[in-house]
């Protein structure tokens, strides 16, 4: 029977990551889960520094749209920013950074995770999220 593994590797210029784990009968989902968001992380930074996009042009879009404040984020800072951010006008700013229509798609998601970050609302999972959570499920 092969091993169970995961393992992911990547090599480009200076940049090196490694991030693997052996699974075992010892190995629990929740280790497994921080690995897998680990990795997510690092991609999900990575992808961003091989786009050929303008990141800075883009985060002043996402100025326009909404600036993190100090405080509590209102909901009325929530529905404005995502009217501004769904907006055709917003569309056409995309269109400064590239002007095909898929290029206009990647930077839409890149700018609506810009937004809803500095709105405090997040999807994705954290590895350290995972890592207190199997800390604290041991300690009890």
């Amino acid at each position: 029977m092969s091993e169970e593994r995961i393992q992911f590797n990547a090599k480009k210029g200076k940049w090196y990551v490694s991030k693997k784990i052996k699974i075992d009968e010892n190995t629990s989902n929740e280790e497994i889960a921080r690995v897998l968001a680990s990795i997510e992380e690092t991609l999900s930074i990575k992808i961003k520094d091989f786009l050929p996009f303008d990141m800075e042009k883009l985060r002043a879009i996402a100025d326009e749209i909404y600036e993190k404040k100090k405080g509590r984020v209102k909901e009325e800072d929530i529905s404005g920013a995502l009217t501004k951010l769904k907006s055709p006008g917003t569309t056409k700013k995309l269109g400064t950074i590239d002007d095909t229509k898929e290029g206009k798609e990647i930077l839409k998601r890149l700018l609506t995770e810009i937004v809803l970050e500095r709105l405090g609302i997040t999807s994705k999972i954290e590895a350290k999220m995972i890592e207190k959570y199997i800390e604290k499920s041991k300690a009890k």
